[in-house]
């Protein structure tokens, strides 16, 4: 996916289940959905944090050149 391009990003949370769609396509559905009011946290950085082979977490940061996130819209639809 060409992360430069705009993308429509969806959520449709329902009783049973919850399906995370890109561009209308599905790309991953489970059965586990949360009860009670649904939070949206949009972030970028540069930082990681990672579980290495031998069990021993790594974490810092990379070196990023400028980047930036651009909302169009945002919608609720119940």
């Amino acid at each position: 996916m060409d992360v430069t391009q705009w993308h429509d990003y969806s959520i449709r949370w329902q009783a049973d289940a919850v399906a995370f769609l890109v561009d209308g396509a599905e790309i991953l559905r489970t059965p586990l959905a949360p009860r009670g009011p649904l939070g949206l946290v949009l972030w970028m950085d540069n930082q990681y944090a990672a579980w290495r082979p031998d069990g021993s977490l790594g974490y810092g940061t990379l070196a990023n050149p400028a980047a930036w996130l651009e909302i169009e819209n945002i919608v609720a639809s119940w």
